[in-house]
Formats: structure tokens, sequence, C-alpha cells
């Protein structure tokens, strides 16, 4: 198994907090790592949190994190996926700090949870930004806070990956980093779903069901499959159709929102109803 080390820190007089702060806590704690990880690897590995020994001083958890493979394997590739997991994890949490909670939606928003890179230029991280902008994230975050301001023995959280400075929030703060408007948050759709009446222009056609064909729509070029549609019914009914035609359709469009735009991007196209069918203009000749 890959491991790297992670420590939560609870500050305080007192060497012991209530049982229920540090369940609390790690169990929003496995919430975020999961969703990085989702967002990091897209499922494809299996990520473990493991509680090491406690350590002496303030009370401090120093927790693994383990990529689980059936073979196990020490490679490069997996150390630094474990390195870049842990970064983005750490991000995430200096995000919240800097945006106390809110959703980092504009563009100063994002640029203030950016990084400096070579000769100080910008570096703004998506898959940081992804994570943090989950409300289950900023969710699981506000509420480890909320728990160890509960705690009378906690006068601070922190929390830390190897070689990557501690994000710390102290108790006379806590109260200022629970975060409670979720509620009043717009939440955008996945999808949208447009049905539009337009003519759409042939430039590759195959009569084979199931088969892609082009057209223009509004100066571009679009794909789409032409199966179990109301065109390829008229196709079966025996019309025919040459490149240079146009057919005047109901067609429907799937947008899906793209987060780092912030704007709908077309993702797919189906001709739902069969209109008119234009015959391509036949060219006169000059002479």
């Amino acid at each position: 198994m890959k491991t790297k080390s992670m420590q939560i820190k609870f500050e305080g007089q007192e060497h012991q907090i209530d049982a229920n702060t540090l369940i609390n806590v790690l169990i929003h704690y496995q919430t975020i790592i999961t969703e990085a990880n989702k967002e990091l690897g897209g499922g494809s590995k299996n990520i473990e949190l493991k509680v090491n020994a406690f350590e002496k001083g303030s009370f401090i958890v120093d927790v693994s994190v383990i990529e689980s493979l059936l073979k196990q394997v020490f490679s490069g590739d997996s150390m630094s996926y474990l390195s870049n997991l842990c970064g983005v994890v750490g991000g995430v949490y200096a995000a919240y700090k800097i945006l106390k909670g809110k959703p980092a939606q504009t563009e100063d928003e994002k640029n203030a949870i950016s990084i400096k890179g070579d000769n100080n230029t910008t570096i703004i991280n998506p898959t940081i930004i992804n994570v943090y902008n989950q409300r289950v994230v900023r969710e699981a975050i506000s509420k480890s806070i909320e728990t160890s301001d509960s705690d009378a023995n906690v006068e601070g959280l922190s929390v830390n990956c190897e070689n990557t400075p501690p994000v710390i929030f102290k108790k006379k703060e806590f109260k200022e980093y629970i975060y409670t408007d979720f509620d009043t948050e717009v939440s955008m759709p996945d999808e949208q779903i447009e049905v539009v009446d337009t003519i759409l222009t042939i430039i590759g056609l195959n009569f084979e069901a199931g088969s892609r064909w082009q057209f223009l729509f509004n100066g571009f070029k679009i794909q789409m499959i032409v199966k179990d549609d109301a065109l390829m019914q008229k196709i079966d009914e025996g019309e025919r159709f040459g490149k240079g035609d146009a057919i005047r359709v109901k067609m429907k469009i799937v947008k899906r929102y793209n987060p780092q735009y912030k704007a709908y991007e077309n993702k797919s196209y189906k001709i739902i109803e069969f209109i008119e069918h234009i015959l391509a203009p036949s060219q006169r000749k000059l002479f």
C-alpha cells in the first residue's frame, strides 16, 4: 500500500477532546478526501483513510491516505498521485479559509484561491476549485469547525499535509468560518434541454441506421446519429436526400453546464420532428 501522511491538530491546553468531536471531524475529513479522489482520479483508485498513533502535545491525529491495490507494487506514479491528492485536500481547506465557505464563482474569487507560479504568474487549479465548490465538501469543513467550536477543550483546528504549510482555524475565528448560506446559493442544473425550430443544411450523409450525419447549424458543423428519429422515418418512407439539401425540423439540444466557463455547452442533438425537405438550389448556367 502507498501512503501519504496528513495531520489534524486540535489545539488546546488539555491533551484530550470529546470523542464525538474526534469522530465527527474524521467523518467530515473522509468526505473531503473521497470527493477529491473522485475529481482527481475519476473513481479509478481506491483510497482509504487510516488513523495512526496520536502524537504528544496538543491533540494531534496522524492520518495516512492510502491507495489500496490488488497488486502491491510501489510505483512513482502512485506516490505522485497520493501527493497530488494531499495537495488538493490541503488546497480545498486553504480555499475555504479565504472564501469562508462561499463558492468560488467569479474570476476574482477564483484568483483569490490561486497559487503563484514562476515569474509571479497566477495559477488557478481547476481540480481544487471543482472540489471546493461542491456543497458536500464545504458543508463538511463547516461542520468540522462547528463541532470543534462546541468542544471547550479545542482552541484551534489545523490541517496539513507533508511538505505543505498548515491551514489553521483559531477558536476566536470559529464562528466566522461556520458557513450557513447553502440554501440561498443559486444552484445551476447540470443539464438543460432546448427544443428549436431550425433549418439544417446536409453536408454529409449515410443511409445506414445508426450512422452519423453532418449538418450546418447556425453556421457551425454539427454531427448527430440518425437512428429511430423523425429523419430516419422519412428515409424509410422513400424520401431522397442529398448533400446541399436542407431540412426544416424541430431539434432537441442537450446542453451541459461547464463550471470553468460558467456557461452551457451544446453536447448532443436529436431531430424530434421532421417538417420540410428543401432541395438544394440548382446552379444556373451563365451562357
